[in-house]
């Protein structure tokens, strides 16, 4: 990550009138004949270029586990999310009369050590087409060595990353809710690659790579309460999970032994409507957070944090109307880029804010 000087500013939770870029509509429901694009992922690949995914829902706006083909369909900018590639596929279903896979949920990690980007996403192959939940959900990962133009192909890791304590390979209906959280992971100031993973009704946690991306694994152990969830390192090494949760606040999860034992807390102050977010560190000082400040799925902001976390800014609103999900990156030296789902789940929108509307959040 780019670094930033924020000095010691003393914390004041004031909202802020933020200079927020024009919006770009990167993809609208209906486009080449998919009707709902969702779940974005954003990142910025080494050499500064902007790689945006999401899914493409052929039939409807429904999840994996609803009986339709999804492709991960992924854009590219060279000049700051002005201008963008058109879209191409990295994962594009099978469906015919032998085979019916399906992916979702797409999310990156930028290995900066490496010079390569991550992409993971879900897998669903439809063994039985009357009873969904007995099929099972699998996790891949590609990779890209030039800044998103090209990837690899798709490679099975679900073994590689299983949990003991969860039941990996079972279906839906056997307790086998587990799947990769949306939008991106992280590369640790050691170099490790880490990602979240979560176990519906149960928990969350962490997988990753200690040997850029050649071999992936489980981290520790789940921690219990968790939805969709993001990592993130603190200055102090410690790991800490921010987890979508009911109640209207976030589950916060913190690690300072790599994931074997975790300490967490509810934060009620990070107002939340139970929707995917997205944490980051920009910088050695500060966090940034993107959610609905709301009880509904809409008035999407974006907050900062000088202390790790404990406390938020009021922040920068982005969306005033209907949103969902996020992804947040650095664009440039001096601008934070957000992709987020618009009104209704009818578009995929990309705005950047400048980094002296976030400074200007402290005083």
């Amino acid at each position: 990550m780019k670094k930033i000087l924020f000095v010691a500013f003393a914390f004041a939770a004031i909202a802020v009138s933020a200079a927020v870029s024009e919006k770009v509509v990167l993809w609208r429901n209906g486009d080449n004949g998919i009707k709902s694009f969702r779940i974005p992922a954003l990142c910025t690949a080494p050499n500064g270029d902007l790689v945006v995914a999401c899914d493409a829902r052929k039939n409807n706006a429904g999840d994996l586990n609803v009986f339709q083909p999804i492709n991960i369909t992924l854009r590219r900018s060279s000049d700051g999310g002005k201008t963008w590639t058109r879209p191409e596929n990295s994962w594009t279903w099978t469906w015919n009369d032998k085979e019916k896979w399906s992916g979702s949920d797409p999310s990156f990690i930028v290995d900066s050590k490496a010079k390569k980007i991550f992409l993971f996403y879900n897998v669903w192959k439809w063994e039985d087409t009357k009873k969904w939940d007995n099929n099972v959900y699998r996790f891949y990962v590609q990779e890209s060595s030039d800044n998103g133009k090209t990837w690899s192909k798709p490679r099975d890791i679900s073994a590689d990353i299983a949990f003991p304590e969860w039941p990996f390979g079972k279906a839906r209906n056997k307790g086998g809710f587990i799947f990769l959280s949306s939008g991106s992971g992280i590369q640790t100031r050691d170099g490790t690659l880490l990602h979240t993973i979560v176990h519906v009704g149960d928990g969350n946690a962490l997988f990753g790579s200690d040997d850029h991306g050649r071999t992936w694994k489980a981290f520790g152990k789940p921690v219990k309460k968790g939805d969709e969830c993001k990592v993130v390192e603190l200055k102090d090494g410690s790991w800490m999970i921010n987890s979508r949760w009911g109640g209207g606040g976030r589950q916060i999860h913190v690690s300072k032994d790599r994931g074997m034992t975790w300490t967490s807390y509810y934060d009620s102050n990070l107002t939340d409507p139970q929707c995917n977010a997205q944490i980051m560190r920009y910088g050695k000082g500060v966090l940034l957070f993107s959610n609905c400040k709301s009880r509904g799925r809409n008035n999407l902001y974006l907050r900062a944090s000088i202390d790790e976390g404990k406390t938020w800014t009021d922040g920068i609103c982005i969306e005033k109307g209907g949103a969902a999900y996020s992804d947040i990156t650095c664009v440039g030296k001096d601008r934070i880029g957000i992709v987020y789902e618009g009104a209704g789940y009818s578009t995929i929108n990309f705005v950047t804010v400048p980094l002296t509307d976030i400074k200007a959040q402290f005083k």
